[in-house]
């Protein structure tokens, strides 16, 4: 993960975002674009396209006023483009967030996109920021990593990945993995098993596989039960005191309830959890 693209809208949930986007870009020695976009609404007569030039123009230049400000307090803080082992710069631009962020990352390398969510205090700021990052979840094919407004100082050490014992999961836990040992941390492996339910011999199958493929691994194995899956993975989380949930996202699988629309305002809505969303092999 060396190309690092965080969106802003200057929130204090966009902040938290970039705490995390900055320690991961320092960890991987990478570099990292600080997004913003302005979309205005179409408009149709000469009048309102005056008047929507002059806003236009005004955000614009707020805007990057703000980015270069970041970016000069990113460098001062952390040594971005001064030594300190990664660089930083910005994008400005007049588009859809869910359209640029997926241009760039299939035109211009980046392969990481850090973004705040919210769920709680404003509902303007809920709407536009819980809808964006889905929205990016479900367009770009990179790892998207969701950071709640409710998160403390980043820390990674142990991440939660959520897992259906498929055998995609290989691929998937190499890259979870990867991104852990950037920052030492270790890695549970976590199947919720509904009630009723027994998979013991599948387990066995699916532990001895992955130690194959990851000997010597920080990797611990757990199956938890629970009659809704999101829920289980909540709650080990919390009882953990992991830092992150990492999940797959597959077009089929038990996952994909994570983004129905219950579930969603669970783990991203509510912003409770960071959450960092891998793309599966389609």
């Amino acid at each position: 993960m060396k190309k690092i693209l965080c969106p802003t809208d200057f929130s204090k949930t966009a902040a938290k975002a970039l705490d995390y986007a900055v320690l991961i870009a320092r960890q991987s020695g990478g570099h990292l674009t600080l997004l913003h976009v302005v979309h205005l609404p179409i408009v149709d007569t000469s009048e309102t396209a005056l008047v929507a030039s002059e806003l236009l123009g005004e955000q614009m230049r707020d805007a990057e006023e703000r980015l270069v400000n970041l970016c000069r307090e990113i460098e001062e803080r952390h040594g971005a483009n001064r030594g300190g082992g990664f660089t930083c710069d910005y994008i400005l631009k007049e588009a859809l967030l869910t359209d640029i962020t997926e241009h760039l990352t299939k035109t211009s390398g980046y392969d990481l996109i850090v973004m705040g969510t919210t769920g709680g205090g404003n509902a303007l700021e809920e709407l536009l920021i819980g809808s964006n990052a889905e929205a990016v979840m479900e367009q770009v094919k990179c790892p998207v990593l969701s950071i709640p407004s409710t998160s403390e100082y980043p820390r990674i050490n142990k991440i939660v990945y959520a897992s259906d014992y498929a055998q995609d999961d290989i691929a998937t836990l190499r890259e979870v993995l990867d991104f852990a040992s950037m920052f030492g941390a270790s890695v549970d492996v976590v199947h919720v098993n509904k009630e009723g339910r027994t998979s013991s011999d599948k387990k066995g199958r699916f532990v001895q596989e992955m130690e194959a493929a990851f000997p010597g691994a920080p990797i611990h194995f757990e199956e938890v039960v629970s009659k809704h899956r999101a829920d289980g993975i909540k709650e080990y989380y919390d009882a953990s005191g992991a830092d992150m949930v990492a999940v797959l996202r597959r077009e089929k699988g038990f996952l994909r309830e994570l983004f129905s629309q219950s579930l969603a305002e669970k783990m991203t809505y509510q912003a409770e959890v960071p959450l960092l969303v891998l793309k599966g092999r389609r």
